[in-house]
């Protein structure tokens, strides 16, 4: 039986248009029953990027919510290899890959629309991430600020190859062309982390609306500096976007483990009931 997360898990959502975009083609959502963040970051022209997050984030909410409760929690899958809540949010992300595409081909004011995608969801004291794109899961331990995730742009492809240092990268290649998104493709590959989550660890799922105006060591302090405040944390890291040029969309969701929700008792916790 799925276990409910509210009060184990703190979180805070906020999206906003920046200074320069006449809409806004990001979607953020949650359902803290479950344990589950979402945000998409649409693209394509005539508000059909609004359209693309709207679907890819709808979907997978709805497809996880519905799959969660029949979940054999615990157990990994023997084919993928993903725990069952890993494997049940990537075919979420495929399933609403499949409906963006369809909608794309059919409707000609949605023609090549796409969105990039990352969602979490918390489990037995883990934490499944999946993700399509080049929106980003950050995590702060203990002090120690990191991408989890590795943006699939082609900046990122050719520092893969070593075609080029990060630095030449960085400074000859665009930041923003991505080489997967949901929808623009048949095909989409949807890359998948499994990890670990302790007390206090603070993750950030943001769009690049965020990454490509404040560097990290600044989403890293500011995180720090407001972790026990969620929602100022979250507002403070818009404002931060915005202040370097809101030239695009800017989306934060942040989720902060509050309390273990590992299934079960732990084994100290039953060994007390003897003292």
């Amino acid at each position: 039986m799925a276990m409910a997360l509210k009060g184990k898990l703190g979180t805070a959502l906020l999206t906003d248009p920046g200074l320069v975009r006449g809409n806004n083609e990001d979607t953020v959502a949650e359902d803290p029953d479950i344990g589950l963040v979402v945000l998409a970051d649409g693209m394509g022209g005539y508000n059909a990027g609004e359209i693309a997050s709207g679907i890819a984030v709808t979907t997978v909410l709805d497809a996880v919510r519905r799959q969660w409760p029949t979940l054999k929690h615990g157990s990994v899958d023997p084919d993928s290899g993903y725990s069952v809540e890993a494997l049940t949010l990537k075919t979420a992300i495929e399933t609403a890959h499949a409906t963006i595409h369809q909608v794309s081909q059919t409707q000609p004011q949605c023609a090549g629309m796409g969105t990039t995608i990352v969602a979490a969801a918390f489990h037995d004291d883990r934490v499944a991430i999946a993700y399509v794109g080049d929106s980003r899961l950050y995590r702060l331990r203990h002090g120690r600020f990191e991408q989890i995730t590795r943006d699939h742009s082609l900046l990122e492809e050719l520092i893969a190859r070593g075609h080029y240092s990060r630095e030449d990268a960085e400074r000859i290649v665009r930041k923003n062309i991505v080489t997967r998104a949901l929808g623009v493709e048949n095909e989409v590959q949807v890359d998948v982390i499994e990890d670990t989550v302790e007390v206090d660890d603070l993750l950030l799922l943001c769009s690049d609306g965020l990454s490509d105006m404040v560097n990290d060591q600044t989403i890293g302090l500011t995180l720090e500096r407001y972790a026990a405040n969620l929602e100022t944390a979250a507002q403070r890291l818009v404002e931060l976007a915005n202040a370097a040029g809101g030239k695009d969309n800017v989306s934060v969701v942040l989720a902060r483990a509050d309390a273990s929700f590992a299934r079960g008792r732990r084994w100290y916790e039953r060994l007390m009931e003897w003292f």
